[in-house]
């Protein structure tokens, strides 16, 4: 489903998997995250061309996890991703597929790479940034002009984030308290919404590392809106324990 955010940015949506974005730029577009599946990529691909009437000229990886990542195949446009979202796509091999279901296909390196921050400029300003927590490569992207901030999976809507094995709740915190106040948020899975999206995200941060410093007590989360009103508890479960397991 697509959706306007404005009139330069709309948000894909493919249900509960991972958002794609398009900024549309004077002469080209920015393509945010290639989504799984290369046949999913290329039809994203054919959709820009004929609702823009222009190419995608630029690809930004937020992070390394796959259902970002794998499209990048389909795209012959320079790829921007952070340093360690490149390093840690390097260490995808035939067996790492094989655990996700999935045919092996030689993945695509981003090949344009940042550490702290990327300008970009096609008509519009957009910034690319370093916001680790989700995973320490994870970074989002800011339009000022549009006061669009497109998140990556440090913001989650509607659904229960992903916590993985390289998550650092403390960092991820820091990540949300420095990012833009801006007026329209889209998150890595869930619809976009307002700032509003962030400082829930914040608080759900914050009550899980409450939790698992023994500050909180779990059966609070039960009544809890931010919690009980988000879809997937199993990932909850599942992220807790990866949690547990550092």
């Amino acid at each position: 489903m697509v959706k306007k955010v404005t009139e330069n940015v709309y948000l894909i949506e493919h249900e509960e998997a991972a958002n794609n974005v398009i900024i549309i730029g004077k002469k080209g577009v920015v393509l945010v995250d290639t989504s799984l599946f290369p046949e999913k990529a290329k039809s994203i691909a054919k959709f820009v061309r004929e609702f823009t009437m222009k190419n995608i000229t630029l690809v930004f990886n937020t992070h390394y996890h796959p259902d970002h990542t794998f499209g990048n195949v389909v795209f012959d446009v320079p790829i921007l991703a952070h340093e360690l979202t490149r390093r840690k796509m390097e260490q995808f091999d035939s067996s790492y597929f094989r655990s996700l279901g999935i045919e092996y296909t030689e993945p695509k390196l981003p090949d344009v790479l940042f550490e702290d921050q990327f300008e970009y400029e096609d008509g519009l300003k957009i910034l690319f940034v370093h916001g680790p927590g989700h995973t320490p490569d994870s970074s989002y992207v800011y339009i000022p002009s549009e006061s669009v901030l497109i998140t990556g999976d440090t913001v989650i809507n509607d659904i229960h984030p992903e916590i993985v094995s390289d998550s650092n709740l403390n960092v991820w915190m820091k990540t949300l308290d420095t990012m833009p106040h801006a007026k329209h948020v889209i998150p890595g899975h869930g619809d976009f919404g307002s700032y509003e999206s962030i400082e829930k995200m914040r608080d759900y941060i914050e009550k899980i590392r409450k939790l698992m410093n023994g500050e909180l007590n779990p059966y609070e989360l039960e009544s809890d809106p931010n919690f009980i009103n988000r879809k997937h508890a199993e990932m909850l479960e599942w992220g807790i324990k990866n949690l547990m397991t550092e």
